[in-house]
């Protein structure tokens, strides 16, 4: 069974919940495989820390996000999900090509996100819901004859955005996105569960929670939520984890966090 088949049947109805850890190279995509995920995501943001750019930033260049993207899928047996931001194209045309790309590399599924402009000194810029909803239908079709199973997730950052907290905006952009043929629907910054029934109620298709404070794991499953993703908060934890190492050193317990680090023969284990 291809990797789009395996991903496409975790987004079933009635399918029970699971969660999609997101991996930034082939470690920590072979850790997470390790311990059993069924499948994981990319993350766009630690690619670009782990190699020392800014999230979203103009001076990485695509070829160089889809090497990243590449090399995890062929590290790991489970379905890859590629974080494609805003499908990494100006234009629908753009976007198309590069959800083909993806797919043709083996990944089980790529997400689209609907900011037009990541550097803009106001905060980040929207496309209008006719223009995002233009793009995840170029998104499907570029996959749909070739990869019927390719899971399209389609995603609104308007809670991340600098606008104002508006559920009824998210609400319309994702049932426009829903419209035009996504399979997953997501929309990171809802602040609390009943935000999140409240916008889960709307749709039809399976939706990918980031989870918030208090959005515990049995409180998503009970809400009937399909899928969870971490996004970038792995990678961050592991950079704190290393920061509050190198930052107590020259304390008395300093070196007790080797007592806690994996051991190599382990990691020589996952990484063989």
């Amino acid at each position: 069974m291809n990797a789009s088949k395996r991903f496409n049947d975790l987004h079933r109805p009635g399918s029970p919940m699971f969660v999609m850890p997101n991996a930034w190279d082939e470690g920590s995509a072979r850790l997470i495989e390790q311990l059993e995920y069924p499948t994981l995501g990319t993350t766009s943001a630690g690619i670009a820390y782990a190699h020392g750019y800014g999230d979203s930033s103009v001076t990485m260049d695509n070829q160089f996000r889809f090497d990243a993207i590449d090399r995890i899928v062929r590290a790991v047996r489970i379905p890859v999900s590629a974080d494609l931001e805003n499908g990494l194209a100006k234009t629908a045309e753009g976007v198309e090509s590069n959800f083909r790309q993806v797919s043709d590399m083996g990944c089980g599924g790529a997400s689209i996100e609907d900011i037009a402009d990541y550097s803009s000194p106001q905060g980040p810029l929207f496309f209008s819901v006719e223009q995002a909803s233009e793009r995840v239908i170029a998104a499907c079709e570029a996959v749909r004859t070739r990869n019927p199973h390719f899971v399209v997730t389609a995603r609104t950052d308007y809670l991340l955005g600098s606008h104002e907290y508006s559920l009824s905006e998210v609400i319309r952009r994702l049932t426009a996105f829903e419209a035009a043929g996504a399979d997953c629907l997501f929309a990171p910054g809802l602040r609390s569960m009943e935000d999140l029934k409240t916008v889960q109620s709307e749709l039809s298709k399976p939706i990918n929670v980031l989870p918030a404070k208090r959005m515990t794991l049995d409180r998503l499953r009970a809400a009937g939520v399909q899928r969870v993703s971490l996004g970038s908060s792995l990678f961050r934890a592991a950079y704190k984890q290393i920061a509050m190492v190198l930052a107590e050193l020259d304390q008395v317990t300093g070196m007790d966090y080797m007592q806690r680090a994996l051991a190599p023969g382990h990691l020589e284990k996952i990484m063989r």
